[in-house]
């Protein structure tokens, strides 16, 4: 019993202590061979640049690939020829093959080494000289297998797990080691029975240093976040794909800022206005907006057969609907009493002309008969005035040439008067009235205005004027719009961006350069590097619908990213 309890003791004790080992170095812990997976192999590179040009060739089999770009718009150079030489490698020109790329095949950039080159760049109308140091490593050309192989023996949990299974096979074969027969002299007992007494304390010896020793070897593994990992490592060198950076730059290899049309451009200062941001709503030009209402109480009847609708072009002085009057009881009895009464005295006056005419002569006076025929054709106009009243129509015509905006009739509809029934506006002649601030006076004006729909069309404005009298605490400035777009609609919302008060010093870019930090705050990205990028936090001010002025956060020459900005700003 006590060789077996011993036995199960330091089986037990060897197995927890072979699981520790391996349990302290877990997948979150293992940070070598994380970031072994995780590393992606660089292809060698060369970077060079001059004043005009940059140019980065990669190395890729025995193929040496040349992206040639401008070094202020970062725009690719096409139609240059490359002349490739250096110390023992034969000159050679690289073949074109579009977008600003040059391959050349050479048998020598298979081979590891440092190599200097020198390219010869000439393009249309200059000629650059641009050199710099391939270097291609000799562990880019190692077999996988003997990576492999160093990998294994690199991680320290195998080194402990084999120092446990020896311990373990030494433990194991000293317990159970045949045990001697006693001698047959009677006189010597206590020897055998000392014997394994002494093995046991020499095992527990063994097993208590095993123990100490997984308990102190694997603490350079059982390291994770927030502890200590001995000596950081060295950044790994940037893949062939974009990534970014731990300093926060981005790595955006040549082919990719093709695909994105990466386009730079110099930071230049110089003086700008800053503009002001404002909210204005779309009315329209009081020149050219009319509206059409009832007279008199009456009832609507059609136009030459048809009603004006909403979206109908009219033109000044066309009809837009006829409204029979309407005309209450008592006064149809006072229109016909008057009406009789007109009829009888145009009969006595034509039969009083008849008598006359018949006793013409020396007895009539001619200017009798002459009174008599006026008193007549004014008792008919009178009579053709009050018959028609029952059944006239007014015609109800367009003010101003443009499209019905609002219709508020229908055939039959009964309205009163100065009943609003047609609005008619001019889509071509329209106003912006904005909330303005103070300081937009005569000794400030607005100098420049532009306003930005909610689809982001950029619409010109000319200030037209500003009302005396405040308007919820601000001052309503008034602007015609030069060149009125499709999506705008009276009533609408828009922005409206102003320019006024002194200039300014900064540097103008366009409003797609400027980009949101994870914080929320606004930054550009310059070129560091033909191919790093770095963010940038800077402080803007609105200038118009297209650009905006840097005020702080740049400096002169900076070659800022204007297009494709936003792209950058998401690579992870």
């Amino acid at each position: 019993m006590t060789r077996l309890a011993t036995t199960l003791f330091a089986g037990l004790v060897f197995g927890l202590t072979a699981f520790s080992a391996l349990g302290h170095a877990h997948g979150d812990d293992d940070h070598s061979r994380d970031a072994a997976a995780s590393a992606t192999p660089a292809a060698p590179r060369l970077v060079a640049e001059s004043s005009e040009l940059e140019l980065v060739a990669t190395a890729t089999e025995r193929t040496l690939t040349i992206y040639l770009d401008s070094i202020t718009t970062t725009a690719p150079v096409d139609g240059a020829k490359i002349d490739v030489m250096g110390e023992g490698i034969p000159a050679a020109t690289a073949k074109e093959v579009g977008n600003g790329t040059y391959e050349l095949e050479a048998d020598w950039v298979h081979e590891p080494g440092t190599k200097a080159l020198t390219f010869t760049v000439a393009t249309e109308g200059s000629m650059d000289l641009l050199a710099g140091m391939l270097v291609i490593s000799v562990e880019a050309e190692e077999s996988g297998a003997v990576a492999g192989w160093r990998s294994l023996l690199a991680r320290p949990e195998l080194w402990l797990l084999a120092l446990t299974i020896g311990l373990g096979g030494f433990f194991l074969g000293f317990a159970f080691r045949p045990a001697r027969l006693p001698p047959d002299d009677t006189g010597v007992e206590s020897a055998p029975s000392q014997k394994p007494e002494r093995s046991l304390r020499n095992a527990a010896e063994i097993v208590l240093i095993a123990v100490v020793a997984a308990a102190a070897l694997p603490d350079l593994s059982r390291a994770h976040e927030g502890h200590d990992h001995g000596e950081a490592a060295a950044p790994a060198a940037p893949g062939s794909g974009p990534v970014k950076l731990p300093n926060g730059e981005v790595f955006l290899p040549k082919p990719t800022q093709r695909l994105l049309h990466v386009r730079t451009a110099p930071a230049v200062i110089e003086k700008a206005q800053s503009g002001t941001e404002l909210i204005g709503t779309v009315i329209a030009d009081p020149a050219h907006e009319g509206r059409v209402q009832a007279p008199m109480d009456g009832q609507i009847e059609l136009a030459a057969g048809s009603v004006s609708y909403v979206g109908k072009k009219v033109e000044a002085g066309e009809v837009l609907v006829l409204l029979a009057p309407a005309m209450p009881v008592y006064e149809r009895g006072t229109l016909a009493q008057v009406t009789a009464d007109v009829e009888g005295k145009l009969r006595i006056a034509e039969q009083k002309l008849a008598r006359l005419t018949r006793i013409s002569g020396e007895y009539i006076p001619q200017r009798e008969i002459d009174d008599t025929k006026e008193e007549i054709a004014s008792l008919r106009e009178q009579k053709r005035v009050l018959e028609p009243k029952n059944t006239e129509r007014l015609e109800l015509k367009a003010p101003v040439s443009g499209i019905i905006s609002v219709a508020t009739v229908r055939p039959g509809q009964v309205v009163s008067a100065r009943d609003t029934l047609f609005e008619i506006v001019d889509p071509k002649r329209l106003w912006i009235e904005a909330i303005g601030i103070h300081g937009t006076d005569d000794e400030n004006p607005v100098s420049a205005a532009t306003a930005v729909d909610a689809e982001g069309h950029r619409i010109p404005l000319t200030f037209v004027g500003r009302a005396p009298a405040l308007r919820q605490q601000a001052l309503p400035l008034l602007f015609s719009v030069d060149e009125p777009h499709a999506s705008l609609g009276i009533g609408g919302t828009v922005k409206v961006l102003i320019r006024h008060g002194a200039p300014v010093e900064g540097i103008v870019l366009p409003d797609a350069a400027v980009v949101r930090a994870p914080n929320g705050l606004p930054q550009v990205w310059i070129k560091v590097a033909p191919e790093r990028f770095a963010a940038r936090p800077v402080r803007t001010a609105p200038l118009d619908g297209e650009r905006v002025v840097v005020m702080f956060g740049l400096a002169k020459g900076d070659r800022v990213v204007v297009e494709a900005a936003e792209l950058i700003n998401q690579v992870r």
